[in-house]
């Protein structure tokens, strides 16, 4: 459990990173803060094998340090809500 503990904590470490960058850096291109929000994604996406394929570190996790598990969870939820900005601005640009 530790190993995983540890890997999810780096992970999480580069996710808070990136929404740092995202939310307070200042860009001098929309494209680079694109590119910035697509690793973010990547990065969130390594989540996946120990937050839903791992229902037993889950439930560790859960015990030990639910705050990261709550801190995980609203970076998904901020992920989904620009995802959701993103499909209803094209399809008023279309």
């Amino acid at each position: 459990m530790h190993d995983k503990y540890r890997r999810v904590s780096e992970i999480k470490a580069q996710t808070d990173e990136l929404l740092t960058q995202l939310s307070e850096s200042e860009y001098r291109s929309l494209d680079t803060w694109a590119n910035n929000l697509a690793h973010l994604r990547v990065t969130f996406d390594l989540f996946s094998p120990f937050m839903t394929d791992d229902p037993d570190f889950l439930a560790w996790l859960n015990q030990h340090d639910p705050v990261m598990v709550s801190e995980i969870a609203m970076t998904g939820r901020a992920l989904m809500a620009l995802q959701n900005f993103f499909r209803v601005a094209l399809k008023q640009t279309q």
